[in-house]
C-alpha cells in the first residue's frame, strides 16, 4: 500500500513539474528583465498605467470565454489589489492590511474548489461567498478584544519560531497575515499536488507572487507583477483549452480532432492501423458501462504506449488509431504483434460488490473473490501506397484488414493486400 501511495505521489508531482516548465521560464525571464531594466520598467508601467488593466480585461475575458470562474475571480481580485486607496472611512494602513488578508482568504477559498461557471446563482454565491470573506477580515482587523485573543493564544504561538527565524518578516506581516500566508501557500501546494493542472498551477504562482510582493515590501513591482501572472493565466487558459480541444476526455490519449491535425505533418511514407476492442459491446452489457470506461481507459493506455516511434488516437467508441510514421506494414507488425499480446496478457479484475464505505465488522465469511476477466483486440494494417496516397482511402484498407482480423477469429493483427 505505501508503495502505491509512493508512486502516486511521485506521478503527481512528475505532473505538477511538467506543467511549471513553461510558467517559471517566463517568471525567469521576467525576473531578468526587471533585474536589467528595474527603473525604465516602473517608470513604463507608472506612464502607461493602462496596459496592466488592458491585460486583465483582455486575460478576463478569454477566462470568461472558456468557463475558467476561478481566473476570472483571481484576476478581479489582482484588479482590486491595483486600485489605488480613495475610501475615507478606513485608515490607508488598515485597509492595505484588510486588503492582504482578504486576498489570501479569497485565493484559499479559489485552491480549494472547482470552476462553478458563470450562471447567475453561481455568480451571486460567489459574489456572497468573497464579500463574505471580506467583511470577516474588517471585523478581524476592528474587533480589538478578538484580534487581542487570536493574536496572543491562536496566531503569535503559531508564527514566533518563523518571527524569530526571519526577524525581517515583522516588517512585512503581522501575525494574522503571515498566518493566512503559510495556510494559503500550503493549501496551494496540495491543491496542487492532488489536482496537478495549468489552472491550479496559476492559483498557487498568485498566491506564492502575493505572499512575496508583502514580505518584500515591493509596492511599486505590482503593475509588472500583475502584467506578468496575466500572461501566465492566459496560458494556462489556452493550454486547458487546447487539451480539451485535442486530448480524449475519457481516455486521456489524442482525440480524433488531433489526429486531423497530425496528417498534415506527415510525409510520403507513413502506416496506419486500425485497432478494434474484441465483443466489446458484450463485456458492456455485461458488467456496464463503468467497467466498459475502465477497459477503454486501459486498452488507451497500452496503445499510448507502442513502440517504434507510433502515436495513438481514439477514432470513437471502442476504435482507435495507430499512425507510424516513416514506417511501412512489414516494419510495423511486431510492434503491433507485441501491443496485441500486452493487452491480451493483461488480468483485469472486476468487484463482485462495490468497495464498502465502512470496514466491515470480524465474520467467519470469506470476503467475495474479485472477477479476473481479460479482454482482448483486432489490428489492420495498411500503408501509403502509390495507389492509396490519400489518408481516407488508407484508412478503409486498414478497415479491410481490421474485418479480415475480426473473420480470423479475432485477437490477431492483419495487413491489407495492397
Amino acid at each position: 500500500m505505501a508503495i502505491v501511495v509512493l508512486l502516486s505521489a511521485y506521478q503527481r508531482l512528475a505532473r505538477v513539474i511538467q506543467l511549471s516548465i513553461v510558467p517559471l521560464l517566463l517568471l525567469f525571464f521576467a525576473s531578468v528583465a526587471y533585474f536589467f531594466k528595474a527603473e525604465l520598467i516602473v517608470q513604463s508601467l507608472q506612464q502607461a498605467h493602462w496596459l496592466t488593466y488592458t491585460g486583465l480585461l483582455i486575460t478576463a475575458l478569454l477566462a470568461w470565454l472558456f468557463g475558467r470562474s476561478r481566473l476570472v475571480w483571481t484576476l478581479l481580485l489582482l484588479c482590486a489589489m491595483l486600485v489605488p486607496y480613495q475610501a475615507s472611512w478606513f485608515a490607508a494602513e488598515t485597509w492595505a492590511l484588510i486588503r492582504f488578508s482578504a486576498s489570501m482568504l479569497i485565493l484559499c477559498w479559489l485552491v480549494t474548489t472547482s470552476d462553478k461557471g458563470f450562471s447567475p446563482f453561481n455568480l451571486l454565491t460567489s459574489s456572497l461567498i468573497i464579500a463574505g470573506l471580506v467583511l470577516v477580515c474588517v471585523w478581524l482587523q476592528h474587533n480589538v478584544a478578538i484580534n487581542s485573543w487570536m493574536s496572543s493564544h491562536v496566531l503569535t504561538p503559531a508564527t514566533t519560531w518563523l518571527f524569530s527565524l526571519w526577524p525581517v518578516l515583522h516588517q512585512g506581516f503581522s501575525s494574522l497575515q503571515l498566518s493566512l500566508s503559510l495556510v494559503a501557500l500550503s493549501l496551494a501546494l496540495i491543491c496542487l499536488l492532488w489536482r496537478p493542472n495549468t489552472t491550479q498551477l496559476s492559483l498557487s504562482i498568485v498566491v506564492v507572487t502575493l505572499v512575496a510582493l508583502h514580505g518584500l515590501n515591493r509596492t511599486a513591482l505590482l503593475n509588472y507583477a500583475v502584467l506578468v501572472l496575466c500572461l501566465l493565466i492566459a496560458y494556462a487558459v489556452v493550454k486547458d483549452s487546447f487539451a480539451m480541444a485535442f486530448r480524449d476526455e475519457l481516455t486521456g490519449i489524442a482525440s480524433r480532432r488531433a489526429l486531423m491535425q497530425f496528417l498534415p505533418t506527415l510525409g510520403r511514407k507513413y502506416a496506419v492501423v486500425m485497432a478494434d476492442i474484441d465483443h466489446f459491446k458484450k463485456f458492456n452489457d455485461s458488467y456496464g458501462h463503468e467497467v466498459g470506461d475502465e477497459v477503454l481507459k486501459l486498452v488507451a493506455s497500452k496503445l499510448n504506449k507502442v513502440a517504434g516511434g507510433g502515436r495513438a488516437f481514439r477514432f470513437g467508441g471502442e476504435e482507435f488509431v495507430l499512425i507510424f510514421p516513416g514506417k511501412t506494414s512489414a516494419e510495423v507488425v511486431p510492434f503491433v504483434d507485441a501491443l496485441r499480446q500486452i493487452i491480451a496478457d493483461y488480468d483485469i479484475a472486476i468487484r463482485s460488490k462495490p468497495r464498502p464505505n465502512k470496514a466491515p465488522k470480524t465474520s467467519t465469511k470469506k470476503p467475495p473473490q474479485d472477477k479476473i476477466v481479460k479482454v482482448t483486440s483486432s489490428f489492420g494494417i495498411a500503408q501509403r501506397s502509390k495507389v492509396h496516397h490519400e489518408f481516407a482511402s488508407i484508412m478503409k484498407q486498414a478497415d479491410v484488414a481490421l474485418y479480415a482480423a475480426k473473420k480470423a477469429g479475432r485477437n490477431c493483427v492483419k495487413v491489407a493486400n495492397q
